[in-house]
């Protein structure tokens, strides 16, 4: 009876850590979901200011210079669209998943070819390190 007992509880600790951690990455996910979600909007506003400037320099017939008027913006845009790109390649991480550097369509970390295009995939120490280990 106390062996039943204890192999139960080992299986509800054991259940009890997959929930947690499971919990846990779909936490995280929210998380960085809502952080990209925040920055694309801060990227569609500052289009909008862009768009703004340009038509009210058309109204007045002002001339449009690039460097001067637009190169915060632009300079902001880029902070954010790379804040973007570093959060999706958590969110991929985070799935365990990875994107074809040819299609960009989105692979399994074991995966040695992009199923979608066929290019042979760059293997990743981690993953050889995992593979060699599991063969010991």
């Amino acid at each position: 009876m106390e062996n039943v007992m204890n192999k139960l509880s080992q299986k509800a600790i054991q259940t009890y850590r997959s929930a947690a951690e499971m919990t846990n990455r779909i936490t995280c996910e929210i998380k960085l979901k809502a952080n990209m979600a925040d920055h694309k909007s801060q990227i569609n506003d500052l289009y909008e200011q862009m768009g703004k400037k340009v038509y009210e320099k058309y109204l007045l017939k002002e001339e449009i210079n690039m460097q001067s008027d637009f190169e915060n913006d632009c300079n902001m845009l880029d902070v954010l669209a790379n804040e973007v790109e570093d959060i999706r390649m958590q969110l991929l991480s985070l799935k365990d998943l990875k994107q074809c550097p040819k299609c960009h369509y989105e692979i399994d970390l074991e995966f040695h070819y992009c199923p979608n295009c066929g290019l042979e995939q760059e293997q990743d120490n981690h993953s050889q390190m995992t593979d060699y280990e599991e063969e010991k």
